[in-house]
């Protein structure tokens, strides 16, 4: 045998190796929540009936929307701790005008408050170069305590019953707040994805000097995410005070964490740059799942944290190490 085919014999099961590898890191969390899956329907077969799937979905829409706006601020290489602040006060707001006015109004005035929050942080950080960990930090501060003022730190219960159909209505039994999510992931991956303005969003995250160099508009670009994250928080939040027909002060609080964990755990890069939305999604699910699995099996709360902080780790750690090479 010559030389050039005993290389060619000894190089093509390396090359396929790697590309094995390279697949595992690429889907790795989608494997895993597909072996969860198959795992729990061994242990557990109530967890793939159509009802407990039904719920973890419709559970899990608000978080869901929420993350999958934060991914669009992630890969711009920001964060955004405000969006349980704004959660609380778009549906605080939501309820508020509702009752003054009509539901469909109030609904409408609690996603555009959460926008403008979104607005005005991404105005801040992106026009100002300040740090957007700290200034989203101040402000979910000052939001919360601009809910608790206009409702007086109390409940504000809507009597009108149209007010509860967003939240409560189902179409073949699956509910609006699911439809809203799907509807939502769709056209954020469509945005992300498929779209010139997707596109500058991964170059300003990946590296925001050559992206100004190239003619993007960086601080438009990065202060937009913002917005979009800002928008997603209000979506949700008005999604669960028409489930409950309650405008809540205390609301969404952690719901910034969840979010950020689930963006992270499915994959998407801390330092910017990369990430995709079905990966959101994988994580948002991810960790719904670990939850949903504990409350049927009845295991201990503790166990469940232990458990899910762990994954979030170790993703971190994958995360970096991934970024470094």
């Amino acid at each position: 045998m010559s030389a050039a085919a005993e290389t060619e014999r000894v190089e093509r099961p390396v090359g396929f190796k790697k590309y094995g590898l390279n697949l595992l890191k690429d889907y790795a969390i989608l494997i895993a929540v597909i072996l969860a899956i198959i795992v729990l329907a061994v242990v557990e077969p109530a967890f793939l009936t159509f009802r407990n799937l039904r719920n973890l979905l419709d559970q899990n829409a608000g978080i869901g929307i929420i993350a999958c706006g934060m991914t669009f601020v992630i890969i711009a290489r920001g964060f955004d701790l405000s969006v349980s602040a704004t959660f609380a006060v778009s549906g605080i707001t939501a309820a508020l005008i509702a009752n003054a006015s009509s539901p469909a109004l109030g609904l409408a005035s609690g996603v555009v408050v959460g926008t403008v929050i979104g607005l005005a942080n991404g105005i801040l950080i992106a026009r100002l170069q300040l740090n957007s960990f700290l200034i989203t930090l101040a402000s979910s501060i000052v939001i919360r305590g601009f809910g608790i003022a206009i409702s007086g730190g109390f409940l504000i219960n809507v009597t009108e019953k149209s007010y509860s159909t967003l939240g409560r209505g189902t179409v073949y039994g699956i509910s609006y707040p699911s439809i809203v999510f799907i509807m939502f992931v769709v056209i954020a991956m469509l945005v992300l994805h498929r779209t010139q303005y997707g596109r500058y969003i991964f170059a300003v995250g990946g590296n925001e000097e050559a992206a100004l160099l190239s003619g993007i508009r960086t601080k438009i670009i990065k202060g937009s995410t913002f917005a979009i994250a800002g928008f997603a928080a209000a979506l949700a939040g008005i999604l669960l005070s028409s489930k409950v027909s309650t405008g809540i002060p205390n609301s969404g609080t952690g719901l910034e964490l969840q979010a950020i964990a689930a963006v992270v755990l499915g994959g998407t890069s801390i330092a910017g740059g990369a990430g995709a939305i079905w990966r959101t999604v994988v994580g948002v699910f991810l960790l719904a799942i670990i939850n949903n699995a504990f409350n049927i099996m009845n295991l201990e709360a503790y166990l469940r944290e232990i458990v899910t902080g762990t994954i979030i780790i170790l993703a971190v750690i994958t995360n970096t190490l991934t970024g470094r090479k």
